[in-house]
C-alpha cells in the first residue's frame, strides 16, 4: 500500500517546519512592522508640531509687528488730535511703513468734532499698487457698533476681530487689531485699527506642506474656517456644519479642543473608510487654530510598501523551504516507508515476512530497524506461547465446565423432590459466583424425617468446590447413622478439622423435621440464621445458638435446638451471598430488604419465593459483577 501525499509523514513534517516557521515569520515581521509604525507615527506627529510651532510663529511674528506698529503710530493721533484732517496722513503713512497692513482707520467716538458730523473715521487703503483714503463712517457703514470697534470700546484694550467681509470698507475679507485710544482723562475718544488680509494668512499656512496629499486649514473663535483648501467655505462654513453628516464624530471632539486653544493630535475614519491624521495648534494672539490634515498612505506609504515586499519574499521563501523539507525528509524516511510495509505484513500474520535491508546505520533508523527485527523474533515466540497457553485454557475451562457439572450433579435438583408426598413442598437453587463455588444445599426423607441443610464454605474456586463436595458426601453419611442434628454437626466437625491445614471453614445450618408431628429439630454452626414466616405471621429470623463453623477445632459439642411448626409454616435458609450482594454504588441486598421481599412473596409457593427471590437480587446488583455464591433453600410445611 503507498502513502498519499496528504498522509505521508514527510509531508506532515514538512508541514510542520513550514507552519513553525512561518509563525515566527509572522511573529518577528508583526513585532518588526508595528515598531515601525510606532517609529514612523512619533516621527510624524514630531514633524507636524516643530512645522505647526513654526507657522504659528511666523503668524505672531506678523501679528506682533501689525501690533507694535499701530502701538508706535498711535502717539501721533495724540498730538494732531486737534488737526482732524491730519488723522488722514497717519493712517497712509503708517500703510506705507508696513507693507503687510492693507488699511488702516482712526475711528472716533460719535459727534467728537461736531464740525465733521456724527461720523469721522479717516480711513487709508490699499487701491492696487497705490494708496487711498476716504471718510469711513457714513450712514450705510455705522462703524460705532462693528465688531472691531464696540469689542474693544467695551473690553477697553486691543483686541484682533474675527475675520469678516469688510462690505463698505476694504471690501476685502480681512482681520483687524483694534488699539482703544485715551485722552489725559482716560476717556476713550477712538479705536486705532489696522488691517490684514487673509491672503497672507493663507500663503503662511500653505507654506506647510508636510506630505504631498496633506491639506491645511485655520479656523476662527467660533470653528469658522479662515484658510481652506475649498475657498467657497471660507467664512461660510464651521468645523462642526461642515462635518455634520460624518458618521466619525471624532471631527467634532477635535473642533472643541482648537477652539479651546488645546494643541494635540487625533485620528479620524473618512466616510470613504480611509483614516486622516489631524495634527493642530493654537494661534494664541488671536484664539485661531491651525490644523493640517494628512492621509494615511502620506503618512504610512514607504513603511506599506516595505511590508509588501517583506511579505511577498516571505511567502517565496516559505515555498522554497517547503520545497526543500519535501524533497529532503522524503529521502530519509524512504526506508522507514519499506519498513513499514513489512511491519505490515507481519501485523497481518505473516510473522516471517522478511524485514528490507538499511546497511550499517547507527542512527534513529538503525536503531527502529533492530527494535523491529526484535519484537519480530519475540513475537514469533510469544505466538507460539500463545497457542501452547490457549490450548492450556481451553482444556482447564473444559475440565472445570466438567467439575461443575459433576459439582451440580451432586446436590438435588429435580423438583418437586417428593411428589408423592403432599405434606411437604420444598425448592432450591445455587448460583456460582464462579464456574465452581463453594455453596452446598441438600435434603432427604427418612423414616418419616426430612433432613435438610445449607452450607457455606469459606472461599470461592476450586478449593471451595472440593470441600463442599466433601462435606456434602460426609454429610450424607453421617445422616443415615446419626439421626440427630447436633451429632450429625459433631461428626462433621471432627472429621473436616482432622486434616485441615488449609484452615477452611464451612458455615452450616442443619435441620431434621418430624413430618407427622412438626417437631422440627436444628442445629446452626456460624450460618445466617433462617427466615420463618406464614401467611398471616410476618417473616422474621429464626432464634439460633452461635456454634463455631465446621472444620476449625476437633471435638466441640455443638448445641441443637427444637421447634414445632405449624401447617402452612415456611422456612427460607440462604447464604451470605445474598444478603451481601452488591449494587453498582456498593449498597447490600441486607437483610431488611430480605425480611421485607420474603413478606411481599409469603403466599406464594417455594418454587415462585424462590425465583422471585432471585430477581430481586440481580434488579438491586443491576449489572454489578457477583462477588459471591448464591443458594437459597425454600420450604413448605402442609401437614394432613
Amino acid at each position: 500500500m503507498k502513502f498519499t501525499v496528504t498522509r505521508s509523514f514527510s509531508t506532515r513534517i514538512s508541514i510542520y517546519i513550514l507552519l513553525v516557521t512561518g509563525a515566527i515569520l509572522c511573529a518577528t515581521f508583526l513585532v518588526f512592522y508595528r515598531s515601525a509604525r510606532k517609529q514612523v507615527q512619533i516621527e510624524a506627529e514630531t514633524r507636524a508640531s516643530v512645522s505647526l510651532d513654526n507657522t504659528v510663529l511666523r503668524i505672531d511674528e506678523v501679528l506682533h509687528s501689525v501690533e507694535v506698529a499701530l502701538t508706535n503710530n498711535a502717539w501721533q493721533v495724540d498730538r494732531y488730535i486737534h488737526c482732524p484732517d491730519s488723522m488722514f496722513s497717519i493712517a497712509r503713512r503708517l500703510l506705507e511703513s508696513n507693507s503687510i497692513i492693507i488699511g488702516s482707520a482712526i475711528a472716533f467716538e460719535p459727534d467728537y468734532y461736531p464740525e465733521k458730523g456724527h461720523f469721522f473715521s479717516p480711513y487709508a487703503y490699499r487701491n492696487g499698487d497705490s494708496i487711498a483714503c476716504k471718510q469711513l463712517g457714513v450712514e450705510s457703514y455705522d462703524y460705532h457698533y462693528m465688531d472691531w470697534y464696540q469689542i474693544p470700546k467695551l473690553l477697553d484694550r486691543p483686541y484682533w476681530s474675527e475675520p469678516y467681509f469688510d462690505t463698505g470698507g476694504g471690501e476685502k475679507i480681512m482681520t483687524t487689531y483694534s488699539l482703544p485710544l485715551h485722552d489725559g482723562n482716560g476717556k476713550l475718544y477712538a479705536v486705532f485699527t489696522a488691517d490684514l488680509s487673509l491672503e497672507w494668512l493663507a500663503q503662511k499656512v500653505g507654506s506647510l506642506k508636510l506630505y504631498p496629499d496633506s491639506y491645511n486649514l485655520v479656523i476662527g473663535r467660533s470653528g469658522t474656517y479662515l484658510v481652506h483648501p475649498y475657498p467657497e467655505r471660507i467664512l461660510t462654513e464651521t468645523i462642526f456644519t461642515a462635518t455634520y453628516d460624518m458618521k466619525d464624530t471624532t471631527v467634532v471632539g477635535i473642533g472643541h479642543r482648537m477652539i479651546a486653544g488645546e494643541k494635540g493630535f487625533a485620528t479620524i475614519q473618512n466616510d470613504s473608510l480611509s483614516t486622516s491624521y489631524i495634527f493642530y495648534a493654537p494661534v494664541e494672539r488671536t484664539g485661531w487654530s491651525v490644523a493640517v490634515a494628512c492621509t494615511y498612505d502620506d503618512i504610512f506609504a514607504g513603511v506599506d510598501r516595505i511590508r509588501n515586499r517583506i511579505v511577498i519574499i516571505a511567502a517565496a521563501g516559505l515555498l522554497l523551504l517547503l520545497v526543500f523539507c519535501l524533497y529532503t525528509i522524503r529521502q530519509l524516511v524512504h526506508p522507514l516507508t519499506r519498513l513499514a510495509n513489512s511491519i505490515r505484513n507481519i501485523a497481518q500474520g505473516d510473522l516471517m515476512t522478511p524485514l528490507p535491508p538499511l546497511g550499517k546505520r547507527h542512527d534513529e533508523m538503525g536503531m527502529l530497524y533492530d527494535s523491529f527485527g526484535f519484537m519480530q523474533h519475540s513475537l514469533s515466540e510469544y505466538m507460539k506461547e500463545l497457542a501452547a497457553t490457549t490450548a492450556n485454557k481451553e482444556r482447564i475451562e473444559s475440565e472445570l465446565r466438567i467439575a461443575s457439572e459433576i459439582q451440580m450433579e451432586m446436590i438435588p435438583k429435580i423438583f418437586p423432590p417428593f411428589p408423592e408426598r403432599k405434606d411437604i413442598d420444598l425448592f432450591a437453587t445455587i448460583l456460582p459466583a464462579k464456574a465452581v463455588g463453594g455453596d452446598l444445599y441438600d435434603f432427604f426423607v427418612e423414616n418419616d424425617c426430612l433432613f435438610f441443610t445449607v452450607a457455606d464454605v469459606s472461599g470461592k474456586g476450586i478449593p471451595a468446590s472440593l470441600l463442599m463436595v466433601v462435606t456434602r458426601s460426609l454429610f450424607r453419611t453421617m445422616a443415615s447413622h446419626l439421626k440427630t442434628p447436633a451429632a450429625i454437626l459433631s461428626a462433621l466437625n471432627d472429621a473436616l478439622s482432622e486434616s485441615n491445614e488449609s484452615g477452611m471453614f464451612v458455615t452450616m445450618f442443619l435441620g431434621v423435621l418430624h413430618l407427622k408431628t412438626g417437631v422440627l429439630a436444628y442445629c446452626n454452626a456460624g450460618h445466617n440464621p433462617p427466615v420463618f414466616f406464614t401467611q398471616q405471621e410476618q417473616a422474621h429470623f429464626l432464634q439460633v445458638t452461635p456454634n463455631i463453623p465446621l472444620g476449625l477445632f476437633h471435638g466441640f459439642s455443638y448445641t441443637e435446638q427444637e421447634l414445632t411448626l405449624k401447617a402452612d409454616a415456611s422456612l427460607f435458609l440462604y447464604t451470605d451471598g445474598v444478603t451481601e450482594a452488591e449494587s453498582p454504588d456498593k449498597q447490600l441486598f441486607s437483610e431488611e430488604r430480605l425480611l421485607k421481599e420474603l413478606d411481599r412473596l409469603s403466599d406464594g409457593t417455594p418454587t415462585f419465593i424462590v425465583n422471585q427471590m432471585m430477581e430481586a437480587i440481580h434488579s438491586h446488583a443491576a449489572g454489578a459483577e457477583q462477588s459471591d455464591d448464591i443458594t437459597m433453600l425454600c420450604l413448605h410445611y402442609l401437614p394432613q
